[in-house]
This record gives structure tokens, C-alpha cells and sequence, in this order.
């Protein structure tokens, strides 16, 4: 039955447009560096998406995922709205912390990367300190969790 609910939540909530989003203070989410493993495998529950493209950066966007090594869900925040659509619900995924470089490359304005130095350089910066995390109050009833919270990025690793 979780399984049904999960999967039909998932439909809802990438077939939703941007409209209607509101804000919640990043205080509200209890964030635990721990709670996922750089590069961890997870499978995705939700993504709030995001109101807009988030150029610069001030907000984080809200994805509900279960971790495929423990089996805990998790909150993860990050910048980057990366399209998620019902076909990427049974995919895997990885998690790259925030200070992985695919995350802080993912919080850099690409213009600004012209070589390997510039890379480098971005590898050693401090991740930017974000307040705010996007939410679309229709679908409170998941964002709106206890889960453990982790700051970072999606995508596939080749590992």
C-alpha cells in the first residue's frame, strides 16, 4: 500500500506546473551530514521542483529519496531542478555531498569555467550559504517530513 501511495504521489508531483510555490526556512529541516554517504545509490520518492530556473542560487529545492545501501529515506536539498519526469522513478541515482565537485560545479555559473585551473579553484571553495527551500504546498503532505536532511546534488556516477 506504501509502495502504491509512494508511486502514485511520484505521478502528482512531475506532472505539476511551477505555479504556487512558497518558501520554508532551512531551519525547519534537520540536516545531518551523515545521513547519506557521497556517491550513495538512492531511488527517488519526490522533488519539489522550483519556481523558476534558480540562477542565483538562493533557494534549494526539496527531493524525498530511499537510500538503496540502508533503506532510509532522506531529504535531500539541492540548487539544481534537475527535470526529474514518472519515467526517472525507478532509476537509480547517486548523491554527491556538498562538497563533492559535482555539486559545487552544479552551484557555479558555467561562464566562469574556462580551464582545469578554474575547476580547481571551484574545488576548494565553501559551499554558499542558502536559507530558503522551495515548496509546493499541495504536496505538504510528504515534503512536510522528519526525515534526516543532506545537502548536495543527483546524478549518476561512473563508478
Amino acid at each position: 500500500m506504501k509502495i502504491i501511495f509512494s508511486l502514485t504521489l511520484l505521478v502528482l508531483v512531475f506532472t505539476t506546473c511551477n505555479k504556487g510555490y512558497k518558501f520554508w526556512d532551512i531551519s525547519k529541516f534537520n540536516i545531518v551530514d551523515t545521513a547519506l554517504k557521497d556517491n550513495e545509490q538512492i531511488k527517488l520518492i519526490y522533488s519539489s521542483r522550483a519556481p523558476d530556473n534558480n540562477e542565483k542560487m538562493d533557494y534549494y529545492i526539496q527531493i524525498v529519496a530511499v537510500s538503496q545501501k540502508t533503506g532510509d529515506t532522506v531529504n535531500i536539498l539541492t540548487t539544481i531542478d534537475n527535470g526529474f519526469t514518472i519515467e526517472d522513478k525507478d532509476k537509480v541515482f547517486n548523491y554527491f555531498d556538498q562538497n563533492n565537485i559535482v555539486t559545487k560545479l552544479s552551484q557555479t555559473d558555467e561562464d566562469k569555467i574556462k580551464d582545469v585551473a578554474d575547476v580547481n579553484k571551484i574545488s576548494k571553495t565553501v559551499p554558499k550559504k542558502i536559507l530558503k527551500v522551495a515548496r509546493d504546498p499541495k504536496f505538504d503532505n510528504i515534503a512536510d517530513n522528519h526525515y534526516l536532511t543532506v545537502i548536495g546534488a543527483i546524478g549518476t556516477s561512473s563508478k
